[in-house]
């Protein structure tokens, strides 16, 4: 389900890409959150994939990095990436949709990950365009990728401090979710990786998933009496993931 304030400015910016464009827009998918139904006001943002007939001019290509204001919700700017039908469907071709680079600080090409290609083969939403694009995927590729974010996530988090509940939630539930892809090729929403990585760790660290799925719901309360707790626990989560990760 879209909230109704995000379905407008999704309206809003594929009205505005068409216009960009002038009849070069393909298709518009959502994926992420959105698309999984686990979007959260507290720490999403809107990721889309764009595709377009690959002959965008500059112009028009700097049109579209305007329409992505309607993208903006709760302070959090949205991530496109831009492509085109031979980029999805075979995975090698380099050149964007878009003909122009992307500009300094741009989301841009961020998302072309196995990860994105998974939920655009399986869970994407379609603003417009086919229900089922041909996209080109490797299981061997999605697992490879979760193993490499993870342990370079646990190397970050080993070194950041931890203590605000908006800064541990969002470490903890990506942590789960690359440890789910990387040990089982499936992609999970965050929430839902908050139980699937339980299967992979000593059962004491339900607490600490627990407390992370329910703050990126919406929780006020916590599992925990003060942040330093919160915060270990946090870490050796997010250390036993990388680990089990690495014994394959």
């Amino acid at each position: 389900m879209i909230p109704d304030v995000l379905d407008r400015r999704l309206r809003a910016y594929r009205d505005a890409l068409q216009q960009a464009v002038a009849g070069r827009l393909e298709a518009v998918y959502l994926v992420g959150g959105l698309a999984l139904d686990d979007f959260s006001e507290r720490f999403s943002n809107v990721d889309l994939v764009v595709v377009t007939d690959g002959t965008v001019d500059q112009d028009s290509a700097a049109n579209c990095r305007r329409a992505e204001r309607w993208l903006r919700h709760a302070n959090r700017q949205g991530a496109v990436w831009y492509t085109t039908w031979a980029e999805i469907a075979d995975g090698l071709v380099p050149a964007s949709g878009l003909s122009s680079p992307p500009p300094a600080g741009s989301h841009t090409g961020d998302l072309d990950t196995p990860l994105t290609r998974a939920l655009l083969r399986d869970e994407a939403v379609p603003l417009m365009g086919p229900d089922w694009p041909v996209v080109y995927y490797s299981d061997a590729a999605l697992r490879s990728w979760c193993s490499a974010n993870l342990i370079s996530l646990a190397d970050r988090a080993a070194g950041q401090s931890m203590v605000m509940r908006t800064e541990v939630t969002p470490l903890v539930l990506e942590a789960a979710r690359l440890a789910v892809g990387t040990l089982t090729g499936q992609v999970v929403s965050k929430s839902e990786a908050a139980d699937a990585a339980t299967r992979f760790v000593p059962h004491h660290f339900r607490r600490i998933l627990n407390d992370a799925a329910g703050f990126r719901r919406g929780a006020r309360t916590s599992m925990y009496w003060g942040p330093f707790e919160r915060k270990y626990d946090a870490r050796a989560l997010i250390k036993r993931l990388a680990e089990a990760v690495r014994a394959g």
